[in-house]
């Protein structure tokens, strides 16, 4: 069970540490945002799909079965759940702290700069003015208060991020929105989050199974 872990840490520390470019023209290459929120929700779907309290009874990694049909959402609550069950008082100011800056190699971000790229945000067919404004809100206290919720960040931030998903592929998010530096900004916040909660996810695996994951890892390309 240790190695699969690790193999999945491996996964997590790529979203997390690789940047993510586009040739936009020939020979020119920039950062786009889009890519990684990809990258990161893949990351995040692939660990809530596990069934974490049956795979630690049997002691070996074992998604949910299909004819469980649980939702995606009811998935990755189930997840956060299991997170909590080892949580620390720490947790929440270094879960902020990847949220400012989740690859080390970058800066750290402001705190009211995050904030103020949130505020833009445009209800539409998929997103309601009232989960907007709840996300918006919850949000703001995270970061201020630097205390994580276990109810609040399963209910509303990561839900919202899941909306978010949602509509890049299968409602009005064009790849012309995507493109859009207001977009792009969001983007890269809810990669941080989705970040900062895998990161929460593997601080509870080591936990429980007492043992340390490589902090660096050599990739072969």
């Amino acid at each position: 069970m240790k190695e699969q872990i690790k193999d999945l840490h491996k996964l997590h520390c790529v979203t997390k540490d690789f940047n993510h470019i586009i040739e936009y023209q020939e020979g020119s290459w920039k950062m786009f945002e889009p890519s990684k929120f990809i990258y990161s929700f893949f990351a995040f779907n692939t660990l809530y799909n596990y069934d974490w309290d049956k795979s630690f009874a049997q002691n070996e990694l074992i998604t949910f079965p299909l004819e469980e049909e649980l939702s995606e959402s009811q998935k990755f609550k189930k997840m956060i759940d299991f997170i909590f069950l080892t949580f620390e008082e720490n947790d929440s100011a270094e879960f902020v702290k990847i949220i400012l800056r989740p690859n080390k190699r970058q800066n750290p971000k402001r705190k009211e700069d995050l904030i103020n790229a949130l505020e833009s945000i445009t209800p539409d067919s998929q997103i309601s003015e009232s989960e907007r404004e709840e996300f918006k809100k919850e949000f703001k206290k995270l970061l201020q208060n630097e205390v994580v919720l276990k109810g609040k960040l399963k209910n509303v931030i990561l839900r919202f991020v899941y909306l978010v998903r949602n509509n890049i592929f299968h409602g009005t998010k064009t790849t012309i929105d995507m493109t859009e530096t207001k977009q792009r900004d969001r983007l890269d916040i809810y990669s941080s989050i989705l970040i900062a909660t895998n990161t929460l996810l593997f601080k509870s695996l080591e936990r429980k199974l007492k043992f340390e994951l490589d902090k660096r890892y050599s990739i072969r390309l």
